[in-house]
């Protein structure tokens, strides 16, 4: 459903406060990795509640509420099986991909920075004790020396190529990926990423995130299929099954044989996936 992101700062200053109310005074359930059909870590992110299922439709009134700080992961859709995975976001632009002008404002941009820490740098100094001036002092002489560098680059362009990328932050999206049940019983999967915590340039929390997920709790004890739909599908097909170790054995009764020649059945070719979901 698509977010309703054109409301006044009043009415969003209203929705959250009475969002943020309605989750503080909802009950939270722990996940348990034993019993619950759950993978991943979800530790490394902002704020996560786990919310079951029969309080969800008090969160009706926010269900599109493009909340900067709250999202609602699964409204609508309470989770029966949740994987955590977290990908590498990053944009790297190479030296062909800059133009003049960009060159010459990333320079000034990353210069002014090291500007701006150097004189927050020389503040914190006037009151610090002799051993933190000390360790100041480096890092300021640091920055300096850094300075140096970059305005060299700056005043002889042509002979260096400059490139610019948030690979080396280290920066991930944590997401998850969850399984909930249709209306008619079947499953489906959706993925969604969840809000992290803002952070100052040195890890410090500079604005909380939280993130709401609402659990099926009469399903999440249970094991659910994997999401690999076209397995999962063709395994639906084969009306007995049994367990033994770490395999299922699946069985079907057999079609006419005419029938299976005509539709081209008893060929393997036509039928890959069963040699695939059977070899070791």
């Amino acid at each position: 459903m698509k977010k309703n992101t054109k409301i006044s700062p009043s009415r969003y200053e209203y929705l959250l406060t009475k969002l943020t109310e309605e989750i503080d005074n909802t009950p939270k359930i722990e996940p348990d990795r034993e019993q619950w059909d759950i993978e991943g870590n979800w530790q490394d992110c902002g704020d996560i509640s786990f919310v079951d299922s029969q309080y969800m439709s008090s969160f009706a009134l926010w269900r599109d509420f493009a909340c900067k700080t709250i999202k609602l992961i699964n409204y609508g859709k309470p989770a029966v099986r949740m994987s955590f995975f977290s990908k590498h976001k990053y944009w790297l632009k190479k030296p062909h991909d800059l133009t003049n002008e960009e060159r010459i404002d990333y320079l000034n941009e990353h210069i002014s920075s090291l500007y701006a820490s150097i004189r927050r740098l020389q503040e914190l100094d006037n009151s610090a004790s002799p051993l933190t001036r000390v360790e100041t002092s480096q890092q300021i002489n640091a920055m300096r020396q850094e300075v140096e560098q970059w305005q060299l680059i700056q005043q002889q362009p042509a002979n260096y190529d400059l490139s610019v990328s948030t690979y080396q932050r280290g920066y991930a999206y944590l997401y998850i990926n969850y399984k909930f049940m249709l209306p008619n019983g079947d499953y489906d999967n959706e993925q969604e990423h969840l809000l992290h915590h803002t952070r100052d340039r040195i890890g410090n929390v500079t604005k909380r995130k939280q993130n709401i997920v609402f659990v099926d709790i009469s399903e999440i004890n249970r094991v659910h299929p994997q999401q690999n739909k076209e397995i999962e599908n063709y395994l639906k097909k084969f009306s007995i099954k049994s367990s033994f170790g770490p395999k299922w054995l699946y069985a079907r009764p057999r079609i006419e044989t005419d029938g299976q020649a005509s539709f081209g059945l008893n060929n393997q070719a036509n039928d890959n996936n069963q040699l695939d979901l059977f070899s070791e």
